[in-house]
């Protein structure tokens, strides 16, 4: 998707670090997933499924941001300078640093009582979260958030929905036009979620994870409810 989102001149950044509890500490990153959610993440789909060593490298990044919190945002901002360097003359620089997880960044100060979004404030950064707290305080101007549906947040969902908010909608099948009384947008044309149009569902195919325990978590991706099946 992020691919795709070339063809309009952004160039995404995506983190992925290790989900739900998979770390030495055993600090849930993702405390709003479900069982579906949690065994279906796309951690262990495309390289993460096929190389153990990219595995592991979301794994090291995960444990270096709960062991040294300030080093691992330094080196964030680091990066993110450096990819602005490398690629803003020909491309418009977006961010999304949930790739795998569920982190309130905007909590996270850095230095000069400055979160991520307001060191780099002409950057877009989006995320995806399950966390519905979020949408009740104001998020940094350049940070946008979307709602991701689960089997155990449905109620939720239909609730920010009604508020005019986005929510990212998983389906097995061919994407409806509508679902439920509102407009479903095809959210793998591109990853920009921040284009969007609003109060819409964000309907995405379901991802097959590719892992030693694909089958059986695909199995239960679709049991569960955590996808829907039209």
């Amino acid at each position: 998707k992020t691919v795709k989102g070339e063809k309009l001149k952004y160039k995404t950044l995506i983190l992925y670090m290790a989900p739900h509890k998979q770390n030495s500490k055993g600090i849930n990153l993702c405390p709003h997933a479900s069982e579906g959610c949690s065994k279906s993440c796309l951690f262990k789909s495309g390289f993460g499924g096929m190389y153990s060593t990219v595995e592991q490298g979301r794994i090291n990044k995960t444990e270096w941001f709960l062991a040294d919190r300030k080093g691992f945002m330094l080196q964030l901002v680091k990066e993110i300078q450096s990819a602005i360097k490398k690629y803003s003359n020909d491309w418009i620089v977006t961010v999304r640093l949930n790739g795998t997880s569920d982190i309130r960044w905007e909590k996270i100060i850095i230095e000069n009582g400055k979160n991520i979004f307001q060191m780099f404030n002409d950057v877009q950064f989006y995320d995806y979260t399950k966390n519905p707290l979020r949408f009740d305080v104001e998020l940094p101007a350049n940070y946008h958030l979307t709602f991701s549906r689960s089997e155990i947040n449905h109620d939720i969902a239909m609730g920010l929905l009604a508020r005019g908010f986005n929510v990212a909608w998983v389906f097995h099948g061919n994407l409806p036009e509508t679902y439920l009384g509102y407009k479903v947008i095809h959210g793998d044309n591109t990853d920009l979620r921040f284009l969007d149009d609003k109060g819409v569902i964000v309907g995405l195919k379901y991802k097959n994870n590719t892992g030693k325990e694909g089958k059986a978590a695909n199995k239960i991706a679709i049991e569960s409810g955590f996808v829907t099946v039209v």
